[in-house]
């Protein structure tokens, strides 16, 4: 005859040891989630204001309202955060000149601190580069 020994506290011990990677794991996921998103929002936001500072010859209001504005519908995000820089070879710029914009967003990361080994804030930058359709006024 086998001799049987209790395994009552074997699934909680288990549970205990495979719970704290399980849940770095999901918050891991949300982050990286979280960073493709704004990602994609800033590069957006680069490729709007880049158009608009062709259409307008570098006109730097109508630039950074337009990157705002890109921005304000993406999950998660404040636009009024964003930092706009908009470069010219001459100024001013005149027609068929490229004009490069530059969207900078300071991300905090939805994660704890402690499990981030880099900190909480992130720079997302997304640059943009257009053919200024027209003379800076």
């Amino acid at each position: 005859m086998q001799k049987t020994f209790p395994q009552r506290g074997q699934t909680l011990i288990e549970m205990a040891l495979a719970l704290p990677v399980l849940l770095t794991l999901v918050i891991g996921l949300f982050s990286v989630g979280q960073l493709l998103l704004t990602h994609y929002a800033v590069n957006q936001a680069a490729r709007v204001a880049a158009h608009q500072a062709a259409l307008t010859g570098g006109n730097r209001a109508i630039t950074e309202t337009a990157a705002r504005q890109a921005l304000t519908g993406s999950l998660g995000i404040d636009p009024t955060s964003s930092e706009v820089v908009i470069s010219c070879p001459r100024r001013p710029c005149r027609r068929y000149d490229p004009i490069t914009v530059e969207v900078r967003y300071r991300v905090s990361i939805w994660a704890p601190t402690t499990l981030l080994p880099f900190g909480n804030e992130i720079v997302v930058r997304a640059s943009a580069t257009r053919a200024a359709e027209r003379d800076q006024q």
